[in-house]
C-alpha cells in the first residue's frame, strides 16, 4: 500500500468514529470534534476554536523569539490506551510538531524506595502498573539480587521467566483483542465484532494466561510470590501442569486469532529511526545479563545502555522522555520481530515470514500477534521442563504460607552495598530497572520503561502521518493518529514520573 488514497480507504470512517448510529451521537455530544476549518486550507483546529485558532506564548531561546505556534490538531483524551493521554499537533511556522501527553497523576513510588530495604522493591514495584506488575516486580528482584550479589537456583529462574511469558501472552492478547483491532476495523467496542468465535477465542486466551499468573504468582494483581532471592511461597511443578495443559489446549484458538490478525490491512508509515531489543540465546524475553542488540548491527551491555539513556522533562506531560545516545528510539514486539525473528519458535516463524517486515509502527499490531503463538509455544515448553520441580519457599522476605508471611528483618542485608541493573523485555519492549543500595538499605532507584523511551518516537510518526495525510482532513486524520498511538500500546501507568520532576521547566 502507498499514498494517500490508500490510508483514506482504510479508514473511511461512518460517521465520527465508523460506528454508525452511536458514533453519531457521541459526535453530537463532542464539542472538541476536529473539523477542517473554514478556510479549506487543510490546517485542522476544534470545533471551540474554530474562529479563534489556539496560539502558543512567545518564547525566547537564546534571544530569539520563536515564531507562534498554533494547535491544528488535538485528539482530546485518546481512546482504547492503558492510562490517560492526549496528542496535539502544532503548527510553527512550516514546522509541524506533536505532543503527547501522559495525564496520569504521577506517583513518585521510586523516590519513597529511597532509604527503605532493599527487599522491599519487589513488592513496591509491582504497584506500578495494575497490568505490567508481573514484569517490574521481576525486575525489581533482579536487581536487588545483582546489587547484593545474590543468584538465584536454575528453577527459580525458570519459573520467573514462565511467569514473564504469561504476563506477555496476556497483556498482547488485552491490548489485541479489546484495544488495537476493533478501532482498526471501524468499531467502537469488540462487541461489534462480527466474528463472534474469534472474540470467544481470545477471550479464552486472556483468561487462562491470568489463571497462570494468579497459580504462579500468588494472586492475579501485583504477585506477591516474586521476592528478592527466589518465591515467598511453595511451588511444585505437578501444579502447574493443569495450568499448562489448559494453555496448550488453546493453540487453535491462537492460530485463529494470529490468522485473522496477520491479515488485517493497515496503512505504510515508514520511518528510519534506532531499534532496540535484548539479544538472548533464544527469542529474547526474559534473559539475565543478555546484551542488547541494536538495528545497526551493534551491541551493547546493560551497563552501557542505562548509560547512553537520558531522562528528559517535556512540561506537558507528567511523564518524562526517555532519549538513547541524545536522540529517538523504539522499542517493543516489531524491534524484537526485526532482530530477532529468526529465534522465534517454529510455528511463530512460520506466521513471521508471512509478513514483509519494515519500520512501520502500525507492524507492532502484527508483530504482537506472532509473538502470541511464540509465547504460549514457549510456555508449554517451560512447563514441561518444570513438571517434577519442587521450588520451597526461599528468598527475602519469606512469605511462608504465602498469606500472611513474616517480613525480613532488617538487618538482612545490613553491611551489603552493591549496584544493579535489571533488563527484559516486556510486553511494549525494553523494560530497565536500575538500582543503588547501601548497607541495605536503597539508596538510588530508577526505571526506564518502554513506553517512556518510544514517546519520541510516537511523536516523529505524528509528525510524519500529518506531513504526509493532510489532504485526508481533520476529521479521518484524528483516528488515524490515534491508532497510530494505539499501535505502540503504551502504558501511562508505567510511564508516568516515578521520580521528583526537580528539573521540570528547565
Amino acid at each position: 500500500m502507498g499514498g494517500s488514497e490508500s490510508v483514506r480507504d482504510i479508514y473511511n470512517r461512518n460517521g465520527a468514529d465508523g460506528s454508525g448510529s452511536d458514533s453519531e451521537s457521541d459526535s453530537k455530544s463532542d464539542s472538541n470534534r476536529n473539523v477542517l476549518n473554514a478556510s479549506g486550507s487543510g490546517k485542522v483546529c476544534s470545533n471551540a476554536d474554530a474562529k479563534t485558532k489556539t496560539n502558543a506564548k512567545v518564547r525566547e531561546r537564546g534571544g530569539e523569539k520563536e515564531k507562534e505556534s498554533e494547535v491544528i490538531l488535538d485528539t482530546n483524551e485518546l481512546r482504547l490506551i492503558e492510562g490517560h493521554g492526549r496528542l496535539k499537533v502544532r503548527l510553527s511556522g512550516n514546522r509541524i510538531e506533536a505532543e503527547f501527553h501522559n495525564l496520569e497523576g504521577p506517583r513518585f513510588l521510586t523516590a519513597y524506595l529511597r532509604g527503605k530495604p532493599a527487599e522491599m522493591a519487589p513488592l513496591v514495584a509491582s504497584r506500578i502498573c495494575g497490568l505490567c506488575y508481573t514484569a517490574h516486580s521481576i525486575n525489581a528482584a533482579e536487581a536487588v539480587e545483582e546489587a547484593l550479589g545474590i543468584t538465584p537456583g536454575e528453577e527459580v529462574v525458570e519459573l520467573r521467566r514462565l511467569l514473564y511469558l504469561a504476563n506477555n501472552l496476556r497483556s498482547h492478547m488485552m491490548h489485541l483483542l479489546f484495544l488495537a483491532v476493533p478501532p482498526i476495523k471501524n468499531l467502537i467496542s469488540v462487541l461489534r465484532l462480527r466474528e463472534k468465535d474469534l472474540v470467544e477465542a481470545g477471550t479464552r486466551l486472556l483468561s487462562t494466561s491470568t489463571q497462570l499468573i494468579e497459580h504462579w504468582g500468588g494472586r492475579s494483581v501485583h504477585v506477591p510470590n516474586v521476592v528478592v532471592g527466589g518465591f515467598g511461597a511453595l511451588v511444585r511443578g505437578k501444579e502447574l501442569m493443569e495450568s499448562i495443559q489448559k494453555i496448550e489446549s488453546l493453540r487453535a484458538d491462537a492460530r485463529k486469532f494470529v490468522e485473522h490478525v496477520l491479515e488485517m490491512e493497515l496503512p505504510e508509515l515508514e520511518r528510519f529511526r534506532t531499534m532496540i531489543s535484548l539479544k538472548a540465546d533464544g527469542y529474547p524475553t526474559y534473559a539475565r545479563s543478555a546484551p542488547l542488540i541494536i538495528n545497526d548491527g551493534s551491541t551493547i551491555t546493560d551497563e552501557e545502555y542505562v548509560n547512553d539513556l537520558e531522562e528528559v522533562v517535556r512540561e506537558y506531560s507528567t511523564s518524562k522522555h526517555v532519549y538513547f545516545r541524545g536522540s529517538e528510539a523504539t522499542v517493543g514486539a516489531l524491534s524484537r520481530i526485526m532482530l530477532n525473528r529468526r529465534r522465534l519458535n517454529s510455528e511463530a516463524r512460520e506466521y513471521a515470514e508471512r509478513i514483509e517486515w519494515r519500520i512501520n509502527p502500525f507492524l507492532m499490531v502484527k508483530a504482537q500477534a506472532v509473538e502470541v503463538m511464540h509465547y504460549l509455544e514457549e510456555i508449554v515448553e517451560a512447563g514441561e521442563r518444570l513438571s517434577d520441580a519442587t521450588i520451597s519457599p526461599n528468598g527475602y522476605p519469606c512469605m511462608g504460607n504465602g498469606k500472611k508471611g513474616r517480613q525480613a528483618e532488617p538487618s538482612c542485608f545490613t553491611g551489603r552495598s552493591g549496584k544493579g541493573i535489571a533488563i527484559a523485555e516486556a510486553p511494549r519492549g525494553t523494560l530497565c530497572h536500575a538500582c543503588e543500595i547501601e548497607g541495605g538499605l536503597i539508596k538510588d532507584y530508577r526505571v526506564y520503561t518502554p513506553t517512556a523511551v518510544n514517546s519520541k518516537s510516537i511523536e516523529m510518526d505524528s509528525v510524519e502521518m500529518v506531513k504526509r495525510f493532510r489532504p485526508l482532513g481533520g476529521e479521518k486524520l484524528k483516528y488515524v493518529l490515534e491508532d497510530l498511538v494505539r499501535c505502540y500500546d503504551p502504558c501511562l501507568s508505567c510511564a508516568v514520573s516515578l521520580d521528583f520532576l526537580s528539573d521540570r521547566g528547565s
